[in-house]
């Protein structure tokens, strides 16, 4: 399976920012620049003043190719979560959520739950909808939308 977010320095590498350049367009944007949409915090102390970053992969690409504002600005959170963790698929391994994620198997732990999953034949299985729903919470997005006029 392929990674569907990277972190902060597969995204700068790619573009050829620096981290900072990055950092201030997952955060808004500038005057010149309109900011990426879709960015997760997967810290594990949401309130804490450390942030660890996931860019949605194909964003990257699309901004690094075209130039352009990127892919997806017009899709749903939903519609990018659906790319990232296909429809097709109820559950998902520890080990692809650690991929998928980019996070250490320890981070994944760490969650606690907030990301829960079952043992199953002596695997550990995350549903679908429980990735989906901590997607949702991390995304940075989310504030954003809160404070939007319906």
């Amino acid at each position: 399976m392929n990674a569907q977010l990277v972190k902060l320095d597969v995204a700068a590498a790619r573009l050829g920012w620096s981290a900072v350049k990055l950092l201030s367009l997952a955060d808004e944007g500038t005057l010149l620049e309109p900011g990426f949409i879709w960015v997760w915090n997967l810290a594990n102390n949401l309130q804490g003043d450390r942030r660890d970053l996931r860019f949605w992969w194909d964003e990257v690409v699309a901004r690094d190719e075209g130039g352009d504002v990127g892919e997806g600005h017009d899709l749903s959170l939903d519609q990018v979560i659906e790319k990232i963790l296909p429809i097709r698929r109820t559950t998902f391994h520890a080990g692809e959520v650690d991929s998928m994620f980019q996070i250490r198997h320890r981070t994944r732990l760490d969650y606690g739950l907030e990301l829960n999953g079952g043992l199953v034949k002596g695997r550990t299985l995350y549903p679908r909808e429980t990735l989906a729903a901590f997607l949702r919470r991390r995304w940075l997005g989310h504030n954003k939308l809160a404070t939007q006029p319906a």
